[in-house]
C-alpha cells in the first residue's frame, strides 16, 4: 500500500522539515510514503470562506483517483488510540488498498464535498494545531503505527 499525506499550505518551516525528514526516513522501511503539499488557492484572501473551501475541494477531488481511500483529518472525525490507528492501517493493507490518502485541509477546514468523498474522517485531538505541526505529528503517528504492527519497541503501552 502506498500512503500519501496531502496538505494545503506553504512549505515546511525548518524545524518541521527536519522532523519530517527523520520520520520519512524511518517510514521508508515499512511503506511507500510521500508528502504532497497543495499550494494555497491564488488570491485566497479575496475569497469568502465558502468559495475558498469550494476551490480547494475542486483541486483535491481532481487529484484523487477513483480507487484512492481517502482519510480526511477533521475536528469532527473519529478519535483513535495509537493501537486503533495501527489496526486501521492493517485493515487497509488487508483489504488491498493500493493508495491511502490522508488529507489535512486548509485553514478553514475541508469542504463538505470532500468529506462526503472520504471513506473515513479522523480527529487527532480536540485541540487546534498549526497545519505544519499536524503534518509532523501525523507522520510520527504513522511511523508509530507501523512499529506497533511490527511489534517493535518504539511504542509503549
Amino acid at each position: 500500500m502506498k500512503v500519501q499525506l496531502w496538505s494545503i499550505g506553504k512549505e515546511h518551516d525548518p524545524y518541521i522539515r527536519d522532523g519530517m525528514a527523520v520520520f520519512q526516513k524511518r517510514l521508508q522501511h515499512y511503506v511507500d510514503f510521500e508528502v504532497k503539499l497543495i499550494p494555497t488557492v491564488k488570491q485566497a484572501a479575496s475569497l469568502s470562506v465558502p468559495e475558498l473551501k469550494k476551490q480547494e475541494a475542486k483541486i483535491i477531488l481532481d487529484m484523487l483517483q477513483p480507487t484512492d481511500y481517502l482519510l480526511a483529518l477533521d475536528e469532527k472525525g473519529k478519535m483513535m488510540t495509537t493501537v486503533q490507528f495501527s489496526d486501521f492501517i492493517q485493515q487497509r493493507t488487508n483489504a488491498g488498498t493500493r493508495q491511502l490518502v490522508i488529507l489535512i485541509g486548509g485553514a478553514f477546514g475541508i469542504d463538505q464535498s470532500v468529506l462526503q468523498r472520504a471513506q473515513m474522517t479522523m480527529s487527532l485531538s480536540p485541540l487546534t494545531f498549526p497545519h505544519q505541526l499536524v503534518r509532523l505529528i501525523f507522520t510520527e503517528q504513522l511511523y508509530r503505527a507501523y512499529t506497533v504492527l511490527n511489534r517493535e519497541k518504539y511504542h509503549h503501552q
